[in-house]
């Protein structure tokens, strides 16, 4: 329901821009003028910053931060096996989190083989890279809580 009254309301907006746009009075044909134009440029900019997005995914900058978590989390095993066992579950579970996350990075990166160059940001059945780098901040916020944890009972 909501859907559609807002499917209409653009539907709307963007017939009132085009009315002005050829059969307006002139402040208002320089008003849609400017508005597409606006509109136009938010486009681009949206469209770079998945170009942007979608290389750094390419480029491997979220599997080589996986990898740094599980370096970061290794230590703080061996660390916790000498002091307090206490966190070893915690880490046993962010390591499988850690494990998680880089299955979907793989499998993202299988779908965008896949997809050819011109590839969607959201394959087809996958996650999408925002949920993907979400589940990365989880993570790391999880692993620095525990750090700060361990490090003020130590």
């Amino acid at each position: 329901m909501i859907r559609t009254i807002l499917k209409l309301l653009a539907i709307l907006v963007i017939g009132i821009l085009i009315y002005n746009y050829f059969l307006g009075t002139p402040s208002e044909k320089e008003n849609a003028k400017k508005i597409f134009t606006e509109v136009k440029d938010v486009g681009v900019a949206v469209k770079d910053l998945l170009k942007s997005e979608k290389e750094k995914f390419d480029s491997g900058k979220y599997d080589k931060a996986v990898e740094k978590i599980g370096g970061v989390l290794d230590k703080l095993k061996s660390n916790a096996k000498n002091f307090d066992d206490q966190y070893l579950k915690r880490i046993d579970e962010l390591e499988q989190k850690r494990k998680d996350l880089k299955q979907q990075l793989s499998e993202y990166e299988k779908e965008q083989e896949q997809a050819g160059p011109n590839g969607d940001l959201t394959p087809k059945g996958g996650k999408d890279t925002a949920s993907i780098k979400k589940d990365l901040e989880q993570l790391l916020n999880e692993t620095e809580n525990l750090v700060r944890e361990m490090e003020s009972k130590h």
